[in-house]
């Protein structure tokens, strides 16, 4: 029987803080994916200003739930604007909202976003709150994207991975008999990213320019690995972990006074030791991997890139996969919101350590 195909937009916006990615896809919520759009809405300056005070403190409650109001309207402009809902008929959004808490260990999860509110603007259901269905069972929350991972990858016979380096990085790693196993595994471009904009004012570090002026301090990489609790607590294999940005800030505290270049090659050479330990750590092996596939932001440092090949990794382009590097995250909740709606899976206890597979997200009306 031929299973329904269903036109879905996905929001997301990483911890990165500099905006939101809208994703138009088809899809059965199961093999059959394809993006048909994908557009991108910055952050306001002010916007972005009120939401990093908050991630990094506490603010009063009713100056959150006004910025949450915000936010929410926000991301319905960023669907209006995209222009998919005036040329396809979207049966669902759906909405990761803006992660400012992710506290595992605790079963703690906060990701900002009014999806009633979301849901009566754009005039479409939605579904979000995706991470804490995971979280009930015991599991991390995060990562979310590894059984979309697995269908971007479908066919191949080899083991593989694929790494997202968001503000944070994750991979997934699928075996050759198709179990498939992910993690967390540290700052992705948050840390480089806050680096440059306290030195230098800068968004980003564009075509890794800094890191690659700069000398990595690896004496401070092998401190931040030895004392930083998120590595302290190695992932023996089939147990995931997953970290919230802001565990990592103490790293920025010892980097004080450092050149602003060797401050942003440093923090690279971190981004890419925590890959590498996570991917010893799920027992991958550079030699038998057909490669670990980039997405994300962070495929377009090449500091970072350079990084991961010297290490022995397979580094190839996810858009060798037909996929923007930047659109997969919001695809993959576009696909979510789909696999909600029909009551499938969408965590697994080898992806986020949950005691049984759980359907995630809340559905509006």
């Amino acid at each position: 029987m031929k299973s329904q195909l269903y036109k879905a937009i996905g929001l997301m916006s990483g911890t990165s803080l500099d905006g939101v990615d809208v994703c138009l896809v088809e899809t059965d919520g199961g093999n059959k994916v394809r993006m048909l759009g994908h557009f991108y809405r910055k952050y306001g300056k002010q916007l972005r200003q009120r939401l990093s005070d908050l991630a990094q403190g506490d603010l009063p409650l009713n100056d959150v739930l006004r910025l949450e109001r915000a936010l929410s309207l926000d991301y319905a402009k960023a669907v209006l604007d995209s222009g998919f809902l005036k040329k396809h008929k979207v049966a669902v959004v759906g909405c990761h909202g803006q992660t400012l808490r992710h506290l595992p260990k605790e079963g703690l999860t906060w990701q900002l976003g009014d999806m009633n509110l979301l849901a009566e603007k754009v005039g479409v259901p939605v579904v979000g709150d995706f991470r804490r269905r995971d979280m009930a069972a015991g599991g991390e929350g995060a990562p979310l994207a590894p059984l979309f991972h697995q269908v971007m990858m479908k066919g191949r016979k080899r083991p593989w991975a694929v790494l997202n380096i968001g503000g944070v990085a994750n991979v997934t790693l699928c075996e050759a008999d198709g179990e498939v196993w992910a993690s967390d595994c540290g700052p992705g471009m948050g840390l480089l990213d806050q680096w440059v904009q306290m030195k230098k004012g800068m968004a980003y570090d564009k075509d890794g320019k800094l890191a690659a002026k700069g000398t990595a301090d690896m004496a401070l990489v092998a401190r931040a690995l030895a004392e930083v609790p998120f590595w302290r607590k190695r992932v023996p294999r089939k147990v995931p972990r997953s970290a919230d940005r802001y565990e990592f800030s103490k790293v920025l505290d010892w980097l004080d006074g450092a050149p602003v270049a060797h401050g942003a090659a440093t923090l690279a050479a971190l981004t890419v030791a925590g890959i590498h330990r996570t991917l010893q750590d799920l027992e991958a092996k550079p030699g038998q991997l057909e490669g670990v596939f980039v997405v994300g932001g962070g495929g377009l440092h090449p500091v970072v890139m350079d990084g991961l090949r010297a290490k022995g990794w397979a580094v190839r382009e996810g858009r060798e996969l037909g996929w923007a590097p930047t659109a997969v995250e919001a695809a993959c909740f576009a696909w979510l919101a789909v696999r909600r709606l029909r009551g499938l899976t969408t965590t697994l206890p080898s992806t986020t350590g949950c005691a049984r597979p759980t359907v995630g997200g809340v559905l509006t009306a």
